[in-house]
Formats: C-alpha cells, sequence, structure tokens
C-alpha cells in the first residue's frame, strides 16, 4: 500500500466509532489477551528449548566427528585426547572416555595420565544402558566422575579396533544452561528447565538452591504427560499458569510460569486503553496515527540496519514493511547487498589463491635451500677424502697407507662423478627429455642383475636381500628400468638399519606386471608419506654418508610415468618399514631369446695414442693409465700443437677435449680425419644427446663423458675397429 492510502485509512478510522458491540467486544478482548500472553510465553518455552538443542546439538556433531577419529580406533590415546582438547577448544565442552564399567579412560578436564577416581554409583548401569541401547543418548542430570559437579553429557557408544565397547562422552557443566534462558522477561515470571526425570537442570532464580531438586506433583505430573498448558501454585501459594515445551532431543521440558494475577492484570489494562478509545473518536485517531508513526520508525529503523549491514557484508532477512515504496527500497537494498557479498567472495578467493602461491614459493624455497645445503655437505665430503689422501701420498707414505690413499682416491672421485651424472641425468628426466629405447625385457632378470650389482658395490652388504621372482616379460627401457630398480633397492637399504631385511618381489598381477620392494626400515611419516615423490625430498638418515641429493624417488616416477606405468608408496608410519609398488605394461610379445651385446676390452700393447687436453693435470692422468696399459702415448695442450703432433707420430687413436684454448675440438676432430687413420674419442664434460649427436657429427667415432676411467677408454677403444 502506498504512503497515501495510509493516510486514508487513518483519517476514515477517526470518524468510524466502534462503540457497537463494545460489551462482546470487551469479553472477547479479555479472553483474547490472555490467550496471548499464553502463547508468547508457549513461543518463549519453545525458544528455550530450541537454545539447548542447539547446544547439545554442537556437542553431538563434535562428537560424532571424534568418534571417526583413527587415532581413537586404534587405541591411541593420548594422541586422541590431544584431537579432543583441540576440537573443544573455545568452547565450554569437555570430552571423555569411559570403559564398560563406567571407568574413565581420561578426561579433557584433567591432564592426561592422572588418575580418575572410580565411577560413582548409578554409572555403570548408565553406561551399560547407551552400549545396549547403541544409539547417541543426552543424559539426565549426574555427577561428573572427575570433576563430582552436576554435569550433562552427550554419550556415543563406539566399539575399537581391537574390540573393546567404550563411550564417548561430549560434556559440560549444567550451570551453563542457565546462559542460554531468556534473559528479557519479568522478575516475577519464572523460567526453569526439567530433564526426564523431573530433575531440575536449569532456572532463572535461586539456581543454586534447586539445582538437582524435583518438580513439584502438580508440575510432575504435567511433565510426564506432555501438556503444552497447566495451573500450579508458585513458591509462595499464589496461582500461577504454566507453558510446557519438551525437546525431541533431550526429552527435557522447559516450563515459563506466570502469576495469574498479571494475566489479568495485563488483560484489564488492556481493556481500559480500548474503552477509552472506544469513548473518544479522537483519541481513536490519535492511536491511529501513533500505529501508523510506529510501522513507518519501524520500517525506517530495518532499512537503516540493513544500510549499515551492507558494510559488513550481511543483511537481515527481507520483511514485509506494509508500505511499497520503502519495500522496493528493501528490494534494491538486498540486489546491492548480493553484488557487494559476490565481490567480497571473489576477493577473498584471489586474496587465497595470492597466499596458496606464496606458500606454494616459500616451500620451493625452502627446498631450494636444503638441496643447496646436501649438494655442498655431498661435494665436500669426497673431496676432502680426496684432498686428505692426496696430502698423505705427497708426505712420501708408501706401502698399505699409499694403497689405501690410492683407493679412496679412486672410491671418493666415482662418487663424485655419480653425484655429477645424477643432476644432470635427473634434469634430462623430469623435463621429460630423456629418449626412451624400449625393447621386449625379463622384469625378474633385470631385478637380478642390479640386486647384484648393489650387492658387488657393498650398498646391500649389510642388509638381508631376498628375491621372490617370477618371470614376467615388459616392454620397457632396460637401462631406465635398471635405473628405476637401483633406485628403489638403494633407497630401502639407505632407510634400513643393518641386519634389516629387504624383500624384493615380480610377478603379473590384474593383466601388469607389478614389482614390489618391501624393507622393515624406519618408515615414512605420515606427513612425509604425500611429498616423497617430490624432488630434493627425502626422509632424516641416521648416518649422512647414506644420505643423497632427494632426486632418487623423483625420478622413479618421472621414468615408470613415461614407460606408461604406475608406482605407488605405502608405510604405516615411523618404524614400521615401507612398500614400493611398480606396475608396468605386459610386453605384447616375448622374444625367444634375449641375446645381450658385449663389448669386450681391446689389447692395448703397442697402441700409438694421441691426448688432447688443456688441463695439466687431467692430462698426466690420463697418459700415465694409457702408458701403464702399455701405449705409446703423445699430448698436447692445445689444438694447432696436437695437429702438429699427429702429422708427426701418426697417432692409431686420439682422445680430444672440446673446450680447447686455440680451436674447437670438434675442428681438431674434422682436420684429423682428414688426415685418415685416426679413430677418435671425443672425452668431454657436455654428456647431454645432443651433445653426442654432435660430437658424431664432428667425426668422432665414440663419445666419452668426464671423468673417464681405464675401463670406459678400453671400453671405447674396443668398440671402434682399428688398423695396427
Amino acid at each position: 500500500m502506498r504512503v497515501r492510502t495510509h493516510l486514508s485509512l487513518l483519517a476514515a478510522a477517526v470518524f468510524l466509532p466502534m462503540i457497537v458491540g463494545a460489551g462482546v467486544a470487551i469479553k472477547l478482548l479479555l479472553d483474547a489477551e490472555r490467550h496471548a500472553v499464553l502463547r508468547g510465553m508457549q513461543e518463549l518455552a519453545r525458544t528455550s528449548v530450541l537454545a539447548m538443542d542447539q547446544e547439545l546439538t554442537a556437542a553431538i556433531a563434535t562428537g560424532r566427528t571424534l568418534a571417526t577419529s583413527a587415532r581413537l580406533s586404534q587405541g591411541n590415546l593420548e594422541s586422541f585426547y590431544a584431537q579432543a582438547r583441540a576440537a573443544n577448544a573455545g568452547t565450554i565442552r569437555q570430552t571423555a572416555l569411559l570403559r564398560e564399567d563406567g571407568q574413565q579412560l581420561f578426561n579433557t578436564a584433567l591432564p592426561f595420565g592422572q588418575p580418575i577416581a572410580p565411577p560413582l554409583a548409578g554409572a555403570l548401569q548408565r553406561v551399560q544402558g547407551v552400549l545396549a541401547r547403541g544409539l547417541p543418548t543426552v543424559s539426565n542430570l549426574i555427577v561428573g566422575g572427575a570433576t563430582r559437579r552436576p554435569v550433562i553429557a552427550i554419550e556415543l557408544p563406539l566399539r575399537l579396533d581391537d574390540g573393546r565397547r567404550v563411550l564417548l562422552d561430549q560434556w559440560f557443566a549444567v550451570s551453563h544452561l542457565n546462559r542460554v534462558l531468556p534473559r528479557d522477561v519479568a522478575p516475577s515470571w519464572q523460567v526453569a528447565v526439567f530433564d526426564r526425570d523431573g530433575a531440575t537442570l536449569a532456572r532463572n532464580a535461586a539456581w543454586k538452591d534447586e539445582i538437582g531438586t524435583r518438580a513439584r506433583p502438580a508440575l510432575l505430573d504435567g511433565l510426564r504427560q506432555g501438556k503444552a498448558q497447566i495451573d500450579i501454585a508458585g513458591p509462595d501459594g499464589k496461582p500461577m499458569a504454566a507453558a510446557l515445551a519438551r525437546s525431541a532431543l533431550s526429552g527435557w521440558t522447559a516450563v515459563i510460569g506466570v502469576p495469574v494475577s498479571e494475566l489479568e492484570a495485563t488483560a484489564a489494562s488492556a481493556v481500559s486503553l480500548i474503552a477509552a478509545t472506544l469513548l473518544c473518536a479522537v483519541a481513536l485517531a490519535l492511536a491511529g496515527a501513533i500505529l501508523f508513526a510506529r510501522r513507518l520508525l519501524a520500517a525506517t529503523e530495518y532499512l537503516g540496519a540493513a544500510t549499515e549491514g551492507m558494510a559488513e557484508g550481511w543483511l537481515p532477512p527481507p520483511a514485509d514493511l506494509r508500505i511499497a515504496e520503502l519495500n522496493s527500497l528493501q528490494q534494491v537494498l538486498h540486489a546491492v547487498s548480493r553484488r557487494l557479498q559476490k565481490a567480497e567472495a571473489g576477493r577473498r578467493k584471489h586474496l587465497a589463491e595470492v597466499q596458496a602461491a606464496r606458500s606454494v614459493a616459500e616451500s620451493q624455497n625452502r627446498a631450494k635451500d636444503e638441496f643447496l645445503a646436501m649438494l655442498g655437505h655431498e661435494l665436500r665430503n669426497p673431496l676432502g677424502a680426496i684432498s686428505s689422501a692426496i696430502a698423505l701420498i705427497q708426505m712420501g707414505a708408501g706401502g698399505p697407507a699409499a694403497e689405501r690413499a690410492h683407493q679412496i682416491i679412486g672410491r671418493q672421485s666415482r662418487h663424485l662423478a655419480h653425484l655429477v651424472d645424477e643432476l644432470l641425468d635427473a634434469n634430462r628426466v623430469l623435463s621429460g627429455k630423456v629418449v626412451l629405447a624400449p625393447v621386449p625385457l625379463d622384469l625378474a632378470g633385470a631385478v637380478r642383475e642390479a640386486a647384484q650389482t648393489l650387492q658387488t658395490q657393498g650398498t646391500t652388504a649389510a642388509h638381508e636381500v631376498t628375491l621372490a621372482l617370477e618371470p614376467v616379460w615388459v616392454h620397457g627401457d632396460p637401462t631406465r628400468l635398471q635405473q628405476v630398480i637401483g633406485n628403489l633397492i638403494e633407497n630401502a637399504a639407505k632407510y634400513t638399519q643393518a641386519g634389516g631385511h629387504i624383500a624384493v618381489s615380480t610377478r603379473v598381477r590384474d593383466g601388469m606386471a607389478e614389482l614390489v620392494v618391501r624393507d622393515d626400515g624406519k618408515g615414512i611419516e605420515a606427513e612425509l608419506l604425500p611429498r616423497v615423490w617430490d624432488v630434493f625430498v627425502q626422509g632424516k638418515v641416521s648416518n649422512r654418508a647414506k644420505g643423497g641429493l632427494g632426486i632418487g624417488l623423483a625420478v622413479v616416477k618421472s621414468l615408470v610415468e613415461q614407460q606408461h606405468g604406475t608406482v605407488a608408496v605405502h608405510s604405516r608410519g615411523a618404524g614400521q618399514g615401507s612398500s614400493f609398488t611398480v606396475r608396468l605394461p605386459l610386453a605384447a610379445e616375448v622374444p625367444a631369446d634375449a641375446a645381450v651385446e658385449r663389448v669386450d676390452a681391446a689389447p692395448l700393447d703397442g697402441l700409438r695414442v694421441l691426448v688432447v687436453e688443456d688441463n695439466e693435470d687431467l692430462r698426466e692422468m690420463m697418459c700415465a693409465l694409457l702408458s701403464s696399459r702399455g701405449c705409446v702415448v703423445g699430448s698436447a695442450a692445445d689444438g694447432t700443437t696436437a695437429l702438429a703432433l699427429a702429422r708427426n707420430t701418426l697417432p692409431q687413436v686420439a682422445f680430444v677435449d672440446i673446450d680447447l684454448p686455440d680451436i674447437s675440438g670438434y675442428e681438431v676432430a674434422r682436420q684429423l680425419a682428414g688426415q685418415g687413420g685416426i679413430r677418435l674419442i671425443a672425452v668431454t664434460g657436455y654428456g647431454q644427446p645432443d651433445d653426442v649427436r654432435r660430437a658424431l657429427a664432428a667425426g668422432f667415432d665414440r663419445h666419452l663423458k668426464k671423468p673417464v676411467r681405464m675401463e670406459d677408454i678400453e671400453q671405447a677403444i674396443g668398440a671402434i675397429d682399428l688398423v695396427r
């Protein structure tokens, strides 16, 4: 309705006397007023029940959430105690866990492990009753076994993994119910809450004196019969009208009692007001004006509150303001509020994304720092050992000490080369640049070969390694599968104590080849388990000498997935060992035999060799190695000297470094190839596939990556045809 219509109706009301039937109206008003007050009392009782139900519902929700805890199911009470305290933080609720005999195992109101007094009388019967029903139950008023104070408990029956039946209690002091009772009632009104047995739980007056007392007989009968309204006698003996509301959740009953004299007094006042209004048309007009003013004021206050709420991102629910213009304004405000809330949600989402990106960046930065620290440690150890061994040799040590120093230099040099190879190879694998050459191969045979290699190297010498291998043919790259198997077994040895057991098995399962590497070592903690496949992430090892760079498992995952397989890890936690499972597609065809090409080392006696290397120490060492094998060796520190020396000595084999101080090793190779009769081998620190292809295109017959071992040299010479 428009404002104009409201004013017209108000003017008409001034001149419409309502005297006819005044007597009947007064009688009806008396009854209506009484009923209105009783309805208000009934609504107040329902509101009290709803407030209590909200508290109980929150406690039930928390209890059900805690009941799903794996820590509780596994019987890890101390960890579950901490979880329960965290769930109850900021609330008035506490958690207790009771055995079937009523004895509390713990109570978050007390420190964990503190002895708790034996259960009170009746506790056993209550616990067994809840366990027998098997349903969550809201208790009546009880005395807490740990606090010895009146409490209310929400009791949930559970069965642990070991078969024990327990009761999970979410409890709070009964005094808290007084805080949820209505406060805006007259002092003469009585507001009380009774449990299913009629015991007093809460009261707006003299609560401490009345707690636990039973309702008077008349009220108790009304509680038991579930009546909505009854007449009772008050504490002073005067008659009272009482409205009752029972909770379907707890079975408790809220009672609102009002003296009958107040009901009649309120009705009498209303009658007097109406009588005066009927006697005076002017008074009626004034009352109408006041009514309209209040309506307009209420609508204005509502819109003012709505406008202020928009700044905080909320609006009161739509209401009928009974004025069309103000209703239209209200709709506009709600539309604007929805747009603002949508914009705010977008801003929060963007902020969350920014914070998530920042968290990822910080995590990656920490991983980088940890990797650099590990890399520095891994490089300094072998370099320190090599430096000490060289110092020992320079001091003139002979005999076993010198032999030991030579062994240390050789072993640590190979370790350094392995670290560098691992880093470079991991970069190629993880970036997807590695070129695979899949062929049919027996996965069991690959496992035997890898296990034998690791045993020979001493990696698994301190462990018991068992193989349960079924012949399983897959279509994969032999070298890369050897790398996968070796990394998994080496990882198991790294995190398994000396004398521990490592089991490796192969089989066909669900149409896929399955490789399982299982150990009984230190296991993987739950928070680390999802991150084991990340680069530079690794668990702590007791001996840093067994550590690594944290890239082995990332390489394993990448290589397996590039060969259309999957890899998974499982661990029950710290000290429980771990298990890695690789699944690969089966080979379509199994070859009749699988011959392995083998290149034998060539004899080197009398072989004319030219070494072109600008690093003096490396050049001298290569020359010494070749001379020790009977070769006739010439050397040059740059390309120009090498070409001149080659024209005079006519070498059969030339080892040429790529980076030379004057001309490129590629140019040296092209000119030496032009002389004819020389087999060229590139020796360089560049080992990428493009580097190998470029070397072969320049005329090199073979490509070796630094550092070069004697067996690499012999294999390289044996792989090319020589004219002696």
